[in-house]
C-alpha cells in the first residue's frame, strides 16, 4: 500500500470518495493556511524538488502525520514537512494541508440524526 491508497481507504471508511493518486486528491477540500491550524483527519500533501505532489498523509494532530514510508507510520509534521525521528531527517517537503471533513455536513444521503452519528464516527477514525 502507498500513501495515497491509505488516504483513499481511510476516507472511504468515513464515507468520502477520493481519487486514487495524491496529485489528484490535492484538488479537494479547503486549504488550511498553517500547520498549527490543522486538525485530525486533514490531508497533508508533499511535493518533490520539481514541485509535483508525490505524497500524502493524514494529520493525527498538528505535530504528527500518519503516512506510508515503507510501512504505515506516524512521523513528525511541521511547516517544513514530514520529519522521521528514526532517520533524523525530513522525508517529504510540505506543500499544502487540505480539510475535507466539515462540521455538520456529510457526503452521503442520511437523515439528520444519522448524519451526526456518521460524522462523529469520521473523527473516531483519526
Amino acid at each position: 500500500m502507498d500513501a495515497s491508497g491509505l488516504a483513499q481507504i481511510v476516507y472511504r471508511i468515513a464515507g468520502i470518495q477520493l481519487p486514487r493518486e495524491a496529485d489528484q486528491q490535492v484538488f479537494l477540500g479547503e486549504t488550511i493556511d498553517f500547520v498549527e491550524q490543522s486538525q485530525p483527519g486533514d490531508l497533508a500533501f508533499f511535493e518533490n524538488r520539481l514541485g509535483k505532489i508525490t505524497h500524502v498523509g493524514i494529520v493525527v494532530n498538528p505535530a504528527e502525520v500518519l503516512h506510508v514510508f515503507g510501512r504505515v507510520c506516524i512521523d513528525g509534521l511541521d511547516h517544513y514537512g514530514v520529519y522521521n525521528r528514526e532517520a533524523g531527517r525530513y522525508l517529504y517537503k510540505l506543500r499544502v494541508i487540505k480539510r475535507l471533513l466539515k462540521s455538520g455536513t456529510t457526503t452521503t444521503k442520511t437523515t439528520e440524526s444519522s448524519a451526526s452519528a456518521v460524522y462523529s464516527n469520521q473523527f473516531e477514525l483519526f
